[in-house]
This record gives C-alpha cells, structure tokens and sequence, in this order.
C-alpha cells in the first residue's frame, strides 16, 4: 500500500521494530528495512488478504489489527496504522453488507 512511498513505509516498518523490541526482539534478530523493501520490490500480486477483501470476504486475519492493538498495550499508536485499519474494517463492512 505504502511502497510507492518509501518513507512512509520505512516510518511504519521502524515502528513495528519498536513495538517488536517491547515485546522483547533484540535488534539484530529483525530484518533490516532496506532487506525487507528488496524483497517487496519481487512480488507480483497484491496479498491474500488484499485479494480476500476485494473478492468480497466478509472475514480475514488481520496483522493490521494485531499490531494496532498490541501496540496500544504499550501506549503506542501510529497514525498509517490507524488509517490502514479502519480502511480495512470499512471494507470488511461493506463486504458484510454486501452479502447480507
């Protein structure tokens, strides 16, 4: 969503390590960002859960969700997070709407 914009995406990614440290992770056992943007660069489709939402599944596993609400344990929020979130639960909505 965000690798079109690599700042933005590196601003999450540090964050997530953040929340990943205060869960206990040591630094070095995280992959490094630039290591993770390379091999983002090599996929070719948009993720399983992005293509459950867009056949219109009412349900997915959401990470998004997890970390939002791990993170807030901590006291820590992140405004893309937030924004990726309540997109997803939007469209998860109107999904359910849609098959209701």
């Amino acid at each position: 969503m965000f690798h079109c914009d690599l700042a933005a995406s590196r601003s999450v990614y540090n964050w997530v390590l953040g929340v990943c440290e205060r869960l206990g992770a040591k630094p070095d056992d995280l992959v490094p960002f630039d290591k993770y943007a390379a091999a983002a660069n090599d996929l070719v489709r948009p993720s399983s859960a992005a293509r459950a939402l867009n056949n219109g599944a009412p349900n997915i596993e959401r990470t998004d969700r997890l970390v939002q609400t791990i993170a807030a344990q901590y006291g820590m929020r992140n405004p893309i997070v937030d924004q990726t979130v309540a997109t997803v639960d939007a469209r998860l909505a109107a999904n359910r709407k849609a098959a209701a």
